[in-house]
């Protein structure tokens, strides 16, 4: 189970190393937190050089007695509310919501949300009619938000040497640098035969991998063969959950010249990226279907057409416009 909240004395702690100028990764390792926690934890309290333990933890505590309330930033501030439900009649989902305010209004925290109030917003605190109208704007309608399952153990085994996301460099999170993929399989009628998933984050190319079974060889064989001619600048990263047909990840990483991150248990939008591509995927493959089936030819086939989608979030060009164009620029010039 995950650790609670951060308490007084861990953030007293933490005001003391960030003014003895101690680098968040070692604060992270002293107070046993995740990297990212002590990251949030600092952003959200004024960076390093403005930090005060007592007035962060005032301000969480404030904070979550606003969540137990149900007080909500967006059903009070009329302008933001007003822009959640504009985005939302567009199709956007919460996290694309979330960010494209922080990125439209830098410099008012008034329009700032989460996509977790977002969805609090549409679940808890929205009622009759307009709760209707905002689940009906999501992808997936459900009625109630699915639970997100967070500290139940791992069914499959746990992988040997994995290194998690936590310790990901933050240019792949930022997008700035491509050469990031992140993989998952599709999975055929009874799950019995499976399609192999790599989609890199920066242009959101996809590469569609043939598995003639689905155990952690043929995995490794076929994600190599799609990224093996692909230029070493491009090739630099994958995140995948922990699936046991990962458990050949040292090899495919050795072999690729790439470092293989894991998402932690049961949290699939940590690679979000992979997670919204695979519901185009399932245009051309349907739940059901037996993948098995389905010819090298036919999913290069599929491939193609997926990448030569336009798409908004790259200005209307497809993937693959976005894709060729990075590849040229790491052609050594004459």
């Amino acid at each position: 189970m995950s650790k609670p909240h951060l308490t007084l004395e861990e953030r007293i702690e933490l005001e003391a190393a960030l003014r003895a100028g101690d680098t968040q990764a070692c604060i992270a390792r002293r107070l046993e937190r995740s990297a990212g926690t002590i990251s949030r934890e600092i952003a959200l309290h004024g960076g390093r050089s403005a930090y005060r333990a007592a007035a962060a933890h005032q301000a969480a505590m404030a904070r979550r007695g606003s969540a137990r309330r149900g007080d909500c930033a967006i059903a009070s501030h009329p302008p933001l509310r007003e822009q959640v439900h504009a985005r939302f009649h567009r199709g956007w989902s919460p996290e694309e919501i979330a960010g494209s305010l922080k990125a439209d209004h830098p410099h008012d925290a008034r329009m700032h949300t989460s996509h977790e109030s977002i969805y609090r917003y549409v679940y808890i605190v929205a009622r009759g009619e307009l709760k209707r109208e905002l689940v009906a704007c999501l992808r997936r309608h459900h009625a109630r938000r699915k639970p997100r399952r967070r500290g139940i153990a791992a069914t499959q085994g746990q992988l040997k040497d994995m290194a998690l996301i936590d310790q990901r460099p933050p240019e792949v999170e930022s997008r700035l640098i491509a050469g990031h993929y992140e993989g998952d399989l599709i999975l055929g009628a009874g799950n019995r035969s499976a399609v192999g998933v790599l989609v890199e984050r920066t242009s959101r190319y996809t590469f569609l991998c043939h598995l003639p079974q689905k155990d952690a060889t043929s995995v490794r064989e076929a994600f190599t063969r799609k990224l093996r001619d692909i230029p070493a600048a491009l090739r630099l990263s994958l995140t995948y959950d922990q699936g046991k047909e990962m458990a050949e990840h040292q090899t495919l990483a050795a072999d690729l010249a790439l470092k293989v991150f894991f998402c932690h248990a049961h949290s699939p939008w940590e690679r979000a990226t992979c997670e919204s591509q695979n519901d185009r995927i399932r245009h051309y493959l349907p739940k059901g279907t037996d993948l098995s089936k389905v010819s090298y030819q036919q999913l290069s086939a599929y491939q193609e057409m997926l990448n030569e989608r336009p798409r908004k979030i790259l200005g209307w060009k497809s993937p693959a416009q976005c894709f060729h164009e990075l590849i040229i620029s790491t052609r050594p010039s004459n």
